[in-house]
């Protein structure tokens, strides 16, 4: 991707970017920033992960902790303000009724109590049956998008190393990248543009 592309690519605002995208199989899907009505749907998102899955996206074993952490950590994870500390944006399967299931999520988080910190930290987690159909691919454009709107200058993203799949996501942003591998991690320094 050129400098022009990766610009236009990451043009405008996360306001602006269209409500709903196609993967590559078809399915529609829509994208929105995650809001704290969002906590259940992000403990079935939890729920519905493989245990590989997990692991990678906490970067530890989380499968036998008690439903009453699940349910306090899925509660923060849904309380995003998407201006200062943290933000994220959802990939939504709504079905004809308008219940909507969330499929996969990235997000952005400024080290606690560094609201104006130029650095936060992305993850971002697909859940197993929509992974490798673009859309973490377009959950990161859009993360991207919430970098601006947060006005952060450098995404950081910490990855297994030996998590291919999640590297090759991360790559595919096009942004002026650092890179170091250290004990089996990989950290990505990202430069947002602006």
């Amino acid at each position: 991707m050129s400098d022009v592309e990766a610009i236009q690519r990451y043009a405008g605002t996360l306001a602006e970017a269209p409500s709903w995208f196609t993967t590559r199989d078809g399915v529609r899907l829509r994208a929105r920033p995650v809001r704290p009505d969002d906590a259940g749907r992000l403990l079935e998102l939890f729920h519905r992960l493989s245990s590989e899955s997990r692991r990678r996206r906490f970067h530890f074993n989380p499968d036998n902790l008690s439903e009453e952490v699940q349910w306090s950590t899925a509660c923060s994870l849904a309380d995003v303000d998407n201006r200062t500390l943290g933000g994220a944006v959802a990939a939504v399967e709504v079905d004809a009724s308008g219940a909507e299931q969330i499929v996969g999520v990235a997000r952005l988080g400024r080290p606690p109590g560094e609201p104006n910190s130029p650095e936060a930290e992305a993850a971002v987690v697909i859940r197993d049956d929509y992974q490798g159909r673009g859309v973490g691919t377009e959950l990161l454009r859009r993360m991207v998008l919430l970098a601006k709107q947060m006005h952060v200058q450098t995404i950081v993203a910490v990855i297994e190393a030996d998590n291919e799949a999640a590297l090759r996501v991360f790559r595919a942003l096009a942004l002026p990248v650092e890179v170091h591998t250290q004990r089996a991690e990989t950290e990505m320094r990202f430069t947002v543009p602006e």
